[in-house]
């Protein structure tokens, strides 16, 4: 079972994925972005098209997991970036529960250049 005390990393892939990818798919998709060390442990979210259904994948020293959460009504409320994001345990929850997270997600950085 996945223990919610040792999660270290929740991520969200930017980009809608195709729900009809399995768990070798999603998890050489999962391989080619992070590195092992950042994988174990960490959560990976992927939202459908529709944005109807996620998938999360989750892998720790016993094997990985691959999670299915189709929402009845409306869609989740995933955030329009363009790159893989981070977010906490509690904005998981409000994602799993169809609640707006996009507002609650850090603003970029801009960066200064000092002269």
């Amino acid at each position: 079972m996945i223990c919610f005390d040792k999660v270290k990393n929740i991520y969200l892939y930017a980009s809608s994925t195709d729900m009809r990818m399995g768990l070798p798919k999603i998890q050489a998709m999962v391989a080619f972005h992070y590195k092992p060390e950042e994988i174990l442990h960490s959560l990976f979210i992927f939202c459908s098209g529709t944005r109807k259904t996620i998938k999360i994948y989750y892998e720790d020293e016993w094997g990985c997991w691959l999670l299915q959460n189709n929402i009845a009504e409306g869609k989740f409320k995933w955030p329009e970036i363009g790159e893989s994001v981070s977010i906490d345990k509690r904005q998981l929850r409000w994602l799993l529960q169809g609640l707006d997270v996009i507002s609650k997600l850090p603003k970029p950085r801009k960066e200064v250049e000092y002269y």
